[in-house]
């Protein structure tokens, strides 16, 4: 019995079928939400499709994956993988594509629909992978539709397209009423529909509320007087009959139930509604009569073995009408009844207890480590926080509370820390945890948009570490670092903290001698990247790989991987951090996007587009599996670039600068510079020689001093030949003059940048720094920067009137714009070959580069001998992704099987 929602159920259902692919129907309690989406799902059966459907219930928000798993019921493997054998952890982001893989399979066969009702009680892991598969969904027979509450909607599913559930208008309302066979009065009807505003759940409690009153009071009886409502603890009816709220009908309701009944309904409502379990509590002949009469006056029904409130306010009524000393204890007796699942009785076990036991805390702590350890971080620290409140000695508490806090980090949750490590900071009287909770705190306020406020919580914990734990302090130091190199300031600062660490005593032999080595290593290049230190660049270089545990020596291999890409080391730096990602992606996953944002970086410095773009489209995938909102905004800045190079405009603009808003201004410098530069690199491939200029002119002011000290050299040789295009040779002068001197001992690339930078400001006396930009030993190693370097060298031989040399030059260019698939500065090389004299009709079609790049690095990997889920494992796709990513590449390339593709792949990269 559906009244009044024919446009619901349109609007649900085109957004269901279109882009959009799902929707979020809201609604207050009794709105209808449950039966719209009962609607929603008959019509989708009837039409043959899958449907996969699931509740959210207060007693299981707590469970691990407790929806998920649900929902797989038709996939063991999935299943499996929630909870491992051996408690490993399944990498949040494989975890995600493995759903969402799944579900795509499913609909080869028949289109798939995911219902959940009541999401805002569902496990919060489990609506983060719904979440991400959410964000993934682009039609093709897969749709998700959820419901909630209004004033609580689950973050993971915000983004859904909203459908909010309206009032029933007085004419529906009274239709819902005449047709549910509730009769009231003509007296009762207005106050009926006053009060139930338009809410069908209001409307049939509180109508036949009023329509049983009123047949009470023809009795003699006053089972509603003011009296009794105020003993549920509710306020009082007024003027007549009819209750006030949903709520009180209901509790007006079970209030005339006999005691057994009230008490087997709290007993249902304690639990899951499971009767196996209720059972093991009283005797199941025994519970079924006695809630015979619950049954009969349709407050809940049975069902197989479970036991269904009528709603969920019903549900609610029924437990709070309980004595506190009722709750405790069936929550005693369903903890014992649980003795064959830890995590259930453990939860219960909470909530009988009021006062402070060891003993359920301890329990708790290992439940939120089996939680950990599945991959589900939310339960993990919700679980210890409980610990924490559980626990009667001060240090335990302060203990779990730092516990949760490190727990909250690994699953993104930083303004969680805030909230835990917080009071720690500068509430515990254990100067060892207020330095703990400080770096703690100073970590997660870097890894989100309060850069401000992170630097204040740095400065605070190096001060408490310095003389507490020094180990722990360097590892802060780094973080105070990065920030300081991100906003492009606070170099000084720094290099004070590193001079008082610095001089703190390493013990010999200590397990942290080699990561606090690789810390000072860090530091000293980010305090000045553009003076290489010889004993740092040693260190770099030859530094062996540590023996320990993944994180450990991923971290030391992210640090020395950092410096050495600073340091213009591109070989040694592709090594270290390539392995550091490996090694967090098996032993650390939550760590993994810092050292893929400099990996990214890095593989765009050394012409692998290809890889560059797959790394930027893995960070945007952690971003959502993680809730890393940084590594999202960088991941889609460095997919832009890569779009900017290839002249793909549209994409790029899409791209570029799209989560600069969301961040503080000035704050992540880094990052509006490399948005900066890739709008100059867009309006190059539009031959907008002005716009290219002035969305890079800021990098340097007229005197030549940097926008960043160091971001702003990287960018050297484009910013000098975006704004000789533009005309202004003159007006460079000062900044070229400059960074001759700045530069005087950096890096190999840094250098070839400053030759082609003098080349464009030498006129005919450029040929020697035109030569040592193209000639370099070192200079291969940035293809683009090198092809670039030949590209200008070419154009200056040909205004000098020597066109052989020039066509040498410009052919050595376009085959290298060519091989990175560069079209806009390949045309510009072709032109130049047209004016030096060379009938270029442009480059011949080539299979290899019709591919898309994730095209490309599918091909190469299959072509290598992967099978489709080995190649999702390592690029973090769906299998079925894989498959249709090969099925578009076969024709292109003009193969029909996989044996075919190892001749067609190049070597280089």
């Amino acid at each position: 019995m559906l009244v009044g929602r024919a446009e619901t159920l349109d609007r649900v259902g085109s957004l269901c079928r279109g882009p959009d692919a799902g929707a979020l129907i809201t609604g207050l309690p009794g709105a209808g939400k449950t039966a719209v989406l009962t609607a929603v799902r008959e019509n989708a059966l009837d039409r043959g499709d899958l449907v996969l459907t699931a509740t959210g219930t207060r007693s299981d928000r707590h469970l691990p994956f407790g929806l998920l798993a649900g929902l797989l019921a038709g996939s063991p493997q999935l299943l499996a993988s929630l909870a491992p054998a051996g408690g490993a952890s399944p990498h949040p982001l494989r975890l995600r594509l493995d759903v969402l893989g799944w579900l795509e399979a499913a609909t080869v066969e028949r289109p798939v629909l995911i219902i959940i009702d009541d999401a805002q009680w569902c496990d919060e892991t489990s609506l983060s992978v719904l979440g991400f598969v959410a964000g993934r969904l682009r039609g093709g027979g897969l749709a998700l539709l959820a419901a909630c509450r209004d004033d609580e909607i689950p973050e993971p599913l915000a983004d859904l397209p909203p459908v909010r559930l309206a009032p029933l208008s007085d004419p529906d309302a009274i239709r819902l009423l005449h047709e549910a066979g509730v009769p009231v009065s003509g007296a009762d009807l207005p106050r009926v529909l006053g009060r139930a505003a338009g809410n069908p759940l209001a409307l049939l409690e509180l109508g036949h509320a009023a329509a049983t009153n009123s047949a009470l009071l023809e009795l003699g009886h006053a089972a509603l007087t003011d009296n009794a409502l105020l003993a549920l603890g509710h306020a009082a009816v007024t003027d007549s009959a009819v209750p006030t709220s949903v709520e009180l009908a209901f509790a007006a309701r079970l209030r005339l139930l006999p005691e057994p009944t009230r008490q087997a309904l709290l007993l249902v409502a304690a639990g899951d509604g499971d009767l196996r379990t209720a059972g093991r509590v009283t005797e199941p002949g025994a519970l079924l009569l006695a809630l015979a009469p619950a049954e009969a006056a349709g407050l809940v029904s049975i069902a197989g073995h479970r036991v269904q409130f009528r709603h969920p306010l019903a549900r609610s009524a029924a437990y709070a009408l309980g004595a506190g000393a009722d709750r405790a204890r069936v929550h005693r007796q369903l903890a014992a009844a649980h003795d064959d699942d830890p995590d259930r009785r453990v939860w219960h076990l909470a909530e009988a207890t009021v006062v402070a036991d060891e003993d359920v805390a301890t329990a708790l702590e290992e439940a939120a480590d089996r939680a950990y350890r599945r991959g589900a971080y939310a339960e993990a620290v919700r679980s210890l926080i409980k610990a924490a409140d559980l626990s009667p000695s001060p240090a335990d508490r302060e203990k779990r509370t730092l516990g949760a806090s490190w727990m909250a980090a690994s699953g993104g949750f930083f303004e969680w820390i805030t909230r835990l490590a917080g009071p720690l900071r500068t509430g515990s009287a254990d100067r060892s945890t207020r330095a703990v909770a400080s770096h703690a705190l100073a970590y997660a306020m870097s890894q989100t948009a309060r850069q401000r406020d992170a630097r204040a919580a740095l400065l605070d914990a190096l001060e408490l570490l310095l003389d507490e734990d020094p180990n722990w302090g360097w590892t802060t130091l780094t973080t105070l670092a990065a920030l300081a190199y991100r906003r492009g300031s606070d170099t000084e600062l720094v290099r004070h903290w590193f001079d008082r660490y610095d001089r703190v005593p390493q013990v010999p032999g200590s397990a942290f001698q080699e990561i606090n080595a690789a810390s000072r290593a860090w530091i000293s290049v980010q305090l000045d990247p553009l003076t290489r230190s010889a004993e740092v660049l040693e260190l770099v270089r030859t530094a062996p790989v540590l023996d320990g545990a993944p994180a450990g020596v991923a971290a030391q291999e992210m640090m020395l991987g950092a410096a050495a890409w600073l340091y213009d080391e591109p070989r040694t730096a592709l090594m270290r951090l390539g392995r550091a990602v490996e090694l967090y992606r098996t032993g650390a996953p939550a760590n993994m996007a810092n050292s893929l944002m400099t990996l990214a970086h890095l593989q765009l410095d050394v012409g692998d587009l290809d890889a560059a773009d797959q790394s930027g489209r893995l960070l945007v995938d952690l971003a959502a599996a993680e809730r890393h909102a940084f590594a999202g905004e960088h991941g889609l800045e460095l997919r832009a670039r890569v779009a900017a190079v290839r002249g793909q405009v549209e994409a790029g603009r899409a791209m570029c600068g799209a989560g600069l808003p969301a961040l503080e201004t000035g704050e992540f410098l880094v990052l509006e510079i490399i948005s900066q530069v890739t709008r100059s690199y867009l309006a190059f491939a539009e031959r907008d020689a002005q716009g290219a200029w002035a969305a890079i002119r800021s990098l340097f002011d007229a005197d030549g001093e940097p926008l960043h000290p160091h971001a702003s050299y990287r960018e050297f040789a484009h910013y000098v030949a975006t704004g000789v295009r533009a005309g202004l040779v003159d007006e460079l002068r000062p900044v070229v003059e400059r960074a001759g001197r700045r530069l005087i001992g950096s890096g190999p690339r840094q250098q070839l940048q400053l030759a082609r930078a003098r080349a464009h400001l030498a006129g005919d006396d450029a040929e020697p720094f035109h030569r040592a930009a193209t000639a370099g030993p070192d200079a291969a190693q940035w293809p683009f920067e090198l092809a670039g370097a030949h590209l200008e060298y070419g154009a200056w031989l040909r205004r000098q009137q020597r066109a052989k040399d020039a066509r040498a030059e410009l052919q050595t260019a376009l085959t290298g714009f060519e091989r990175l698939g560069a079209r806009p500065w390949a045309d510009l090389a072709i032109a130049e070959l047209r004016a030096a004299g060379v009938v270029a009709a442009g480059p011949a079609p080539s299979a290899w580069a019709s591919l898309t790049g994730q095209e490309r690095e599918v091909v190469r990997l299959a072509a290598a001998g992967l099978t489709n889920r080995e190649i999702g494992g390592v690029l973090f796709l769906s299998a079925r992704t894989v498959s249709t990513h090969l099925y578009k590449a076969y024709p292109k390339l003009g193969v029909t099987s996989r044996t075919q593709l190892r001749d067609l792949v190049p070597a280089e990269r």
